[in-house]
Parts: C-alpha cells; structure tokens; sequence
C-alpha cells in the first residue's frame, strides 16, 4: 500500500484544481431573455432549481474544504515556533497578500475599462471610480461589495490572511484547549454561520489547525469509512435543500451537516482514486490559483454576454449555459497561467501564488 503521508499530499494537491472549478459555479449569473430584454430568472422554475440544488449540495462543501486545507498545513509539516511563525507569515505575504493586492487591483481596471467602453454591461453598483475618494478606493480592497473586497471570490483569501496573522492564537488554543475548542467553533458555524461569513473560515481553519497540531493523518483516518460518508452525504444533502427549497429555513441544519459529510466524502474517495491510479496533472494544479482569482468578472461578463448572444428563453438554455460558462472561464484561465509561466515566469510566480 503506497505510504499514507505521500497519499496525503497527492490528495491535497489533487484537489486543488476540482475545488476552485465547482466554486466557479457559486458566482455564474446568467439571466433570462424576454420581450426583446435581459430579465430574472425567477420565472423559469426549471433551471432555477437545477441551479439551487447544484450550488447548494455540491459546490457549498468546497469553500470550507479550502480553510480546512488551510488550517491543517500551517501547522501539519513543522513544529510551530517564533521562528516558523515569521518564515510563514513572510512567505504568505508574496504567495497571498501581493497576489490578493494584484488581482483586486486587476478587477479596479476592468471596472474602469468598462464604465469608458461597454456601459451598457455594467451594473453601475460601485457608482462612478473617477468619484471615489481615498477612503473608497482603500475600502476597494477590503469591503466595498457588502462584506466583500471588488474581486468579490477573495472575500475567501482576505480572511484567511487574518486567520493566519493570528495563527499563534489558534495554535494555542488548538494545542491547550482539545476538543472543546473545535467544538466551540462548530457549534458557532452551525447556529449562525452563513457561506461567507467568519464562522465558516474559523471552524474549518481551526479544525485543520487541531488535526495538523496533532499530526493527525487525516486521509488515513477517513479512508475506510467512504462508504458511509457518501450515503451520509446525499441524504442529508437531498432531504435538507429540499426544505429549503420549499421554504423550510430548519433545513440549512441538515445541510450543514452534510457538508461536514461531504467534506469527508472528497477526501477519502479522492484519497481511494489515488490509491489505485497514479494520475497527477501539474498544469492543473500549477494554475488553480489563478482561475480562482481572475475568474469573478470575467465570469460575470461572459455571462452577461452570454444572454445577449443567445437570448435564451427557456429553463434547458440557461441550464446549459450554466454548465458550460465555468469550462469556458477554467479553460481560459489555465492558457491564461501556461502562456504567462512560458514568456513571463516571474510575474506568473508573484500572481500565481508559487
């Protein structure tokens, strides 16, 4: 049987690229066409729910995955120390902070570019940037899109940055307080945790952070009980967006579930898969960060464009355009981040994340 500790970093660096893929579909915002005009998409009730189970059951878990991830390798592979803390924090700061300033930043000229050129595609919700002051063109990279920076898909790096300037704390905590402080923080993410808010990325931070101090192998751990996970998965999955769906708010608790569920479904079947072939594509995983951080606007603009091309009228149309947007953005952004890494690798290396 290949060596567990090798199985954990090949599934880890194997997930990469899958994850930052089905997150892309939580921003596809494709809209319906009638009368000549762009309308909602409140009124076609087949893609509507198509759209909502897909998001809700299968892309959801893939957000918590990352600060999970997260969590466990700032800690899992070295003791953690003054020193470690600072070597950390100094390599985070190119790998994260200057690709976080660069990609926000990237988003600012697109938005620039286009209010001059193609008005008739923006949404006009930033208002006018040749109006900004100071204080807004900062708040451009913190908080100016209710709760998120301009590049609205880094809301999920913006916080773990902070997550890991505090991750002495966290250490602390994890390693003093056991169980109880995991716990403690699921119990806040199950109750009031939304997708997007600080429970989500200080339970699953923290979770990680517990097993990486404890040295805890955590694909080893999850292997053998795949099965279940996965059965455990699609039931709550199913039985909790169907409440929600019809209306019923008490079924985020069964969801929520089974993202914990899911979670531990991917990793152990994706652990089981490279267990018995040896694929690697490092291309893929090379240029997940990239796709994650360009793809918001291009997205919403494609999927704009989309509408105004096609026109479509019917639930099959927008279902099919919202399956294949994310491939067409992924698709980009992976010759995106191969002609850069061929004719500009060092740039590549600052925005890229290596």
């Amino acid at each position: 049987m290949e060596n567990q500790s090798s199985l954990l970093s090949r599934t880890i660096s194997f997930l990469r690229f899958p994850m930052i893929f089905f997150i892309l579909y939580l921003h596809v915002t494709v809209r319906g066409w009638s009368d000549g005009h762009m309308v909602g998409t409140e009124s076609f009730v087949g893609y509507e729910l198509v759209r909502f189970f897909f998001v809700e059951s299968v892309s959801r878990i893939f957000v918590p995955c990352f600060f999970f991830i997260s969590g466990f390798l700032f800690f899992y592979y070295s003791d953690f120390n003054r020193a470690v803390y600072c070597r950390k924090m100094r390599r985070r700061f190119r790998t994260w902070v200057v690709p976080y300033l660069f990609w926000n930043s990237f988003v600012i000229v697109l938005y620039l570019l286009g209010q001059n050129f193609v008005p008739e595609l923006m949404s006009g919700q930033f208002g006018d940037f040749g109006e900004f002051s100071v204080k807004e063109w900062l708040m451009c990279f913190w908080n100016i899109n209710g709760g998120f920076p301009i590049n609205l898909p880094l809301w999920f790096l913006r916080d773990l940055i902070v997550l890991s300037v505090f991750s002495p704390l966290v250490y602390l905590v994890v390693r003093w307080g056991r169980y109880w402080v995991v716990g403690l923080t699921a119990l806040l993410w199950f109750l009031w945790g939304t997708p997007t808010n600080c429970f989500v990325g200080l339970f699953f931070f923290t979770a990680g952070a517990w097993l990486g101090v404890k040295r805890i192998d955590f694909v080893e751990q999850l292997l053998p009980w795949r099965v279940p996970f996965v059965l455990l998965y699609g039931c709550l999955m199913i039985l909790g967006v169907s409440m929600r769906w019809n209306g019923l708010d008490s079924g985020i608790y069964l969801q929520k579930a089974g993202i914990l569920f899911g979670l531990c479904a991917v990793f152990s079947w994706t652990s089981r898969l490279l267990e018995r072939h040896s694929w690697k594509n490092r291309l893929l995983e090379r240029s997940s960060f990239l796709v994650y951080a360009y793809h918001g606007l291009p997205l919403l603009f494609l999927s704009k464009l989309s509408v105004y091309l096609f026109h479509p009228d019917a639930s099959w149309q927008l279902v099919i355009l919202f399956f294949l947007l994310p491939w067409i953005v992924s698709v980009v952004g992976v010759a995106i981040y191969y002609l850069l890494d061929r004719y500009l690798p060092k740039l590549n290396r600052w925005i890229s994340a290596r």
